[in-house]
């Protein structure tokens, strides 16, 4: 880049950007000032901030001109101000209870500052500053989403603490008898059904495991009379067999 020359520059590049620092860190100790002089609760902490602050004004601006001079941009303006500025702010008056900013060291800031935006003559400051503050200003979300997303937070944590909720409440602890009575009862219920399918697949054929099994499911049923009833009609049909009539001949107990 040839000196003076115009440049098309923003706020993304290194040396605007530094500068745009600058300028914010004046306009917050000029807040810090205006807080002194009306006396504010928060004037003792807002002069300390600026007194923090404010040697980061001149590092920035620093900055950009050894950014600028690398570019040989003209910044001779600002190399002649810097040595005669003030780089801290000071209390103005001897007195001890009195809060205020050097309004002469605000001024060299914003004068070298102005010198330092001559420098880059290409640059649409005014241009920059409304994207810089639209950006300020602007929501970093929308707000419908931004509603939206809050709600959904809210309906999470309420679904959480239903659960925590539900948690607490006691539950009735199962009955082992009655647990045991319906398993009985299934069991029971499905022997049924089972005898009633040997009964209906056996008919009057001769088949000894059939037969087998439906002597010992009426026997564990309590069907006694039943179970020797059809050992005896089994025996004249088919002839002895000594598992059926031996289930027949069993005592008579109630199985479960």
């Amino acid at each position: 880049m040839y000196r003076d020359a115009p440049a098309q520059l923003d706020e993304r590049d290194v040396a605007v950007g530094s500068i745009l620092i600058g300028e914010a860190l004046i306009a917050s100790c000029e807040r810090a000032r205006r807080l002194g002089q009306a006396h504010s609760p928060e004037a003792w902490r807002a002069i300390r901030d600026a007194h923090d602050d404010f040697p980061e004004i001149w590092r920035s601006l620093d900055r950009a001109r050894q950014v600028l001079a690398q570019r040989g941009a003209n910044v001779i303006g600002y190399d002649e101000l810097r040595p005669h500025v003030r780089t801290r702010l000071a209390t103005l008056g001897d007195a001890v209870d009195v809060v205020c900013v050097d309004p002469g060291a605000l001024d060299d800031a914003r004068r070298a500052t102005d010198e330092l935006k001559l420098a880059v003559p290409g640059a649409d400051w005014a241009a920059i500053e409304r994207r810089t503050s639209g950006l300020v200003h602007a929501p970093l979300i929308r707000r419908r989403r931004n509603r939206l997303v809050v709600g959904g937070l809210v309906l999470v944590f309420a679904v959480a603490v239903l659960a925590w909720a539900a948690s607490l409440v006691p539950h009735e602890r199962p009955n082992p008898r009655d647990a045991m009575r319906r398993e009985i009862a299934d069991i029971v219920q499905l022997r049924r059904l089972k005898i009633v399918e040997l009964q209906a697949a056996l008919g009057d054929r001769c088949d000894p495991p059939r037969a087998r099994e439906l002597t010992k499911q009426m026997m564990m049923d309590g069907r006694g009379e039943e179970a020797r009833r059809f050992a005896s009609v089994y025996t004249e049909r088919c002839g002895e067999d000594l598992v059926v009539l031996r289930w027949a001949s069993a005592p008579i107990h109630q199985w479960p």
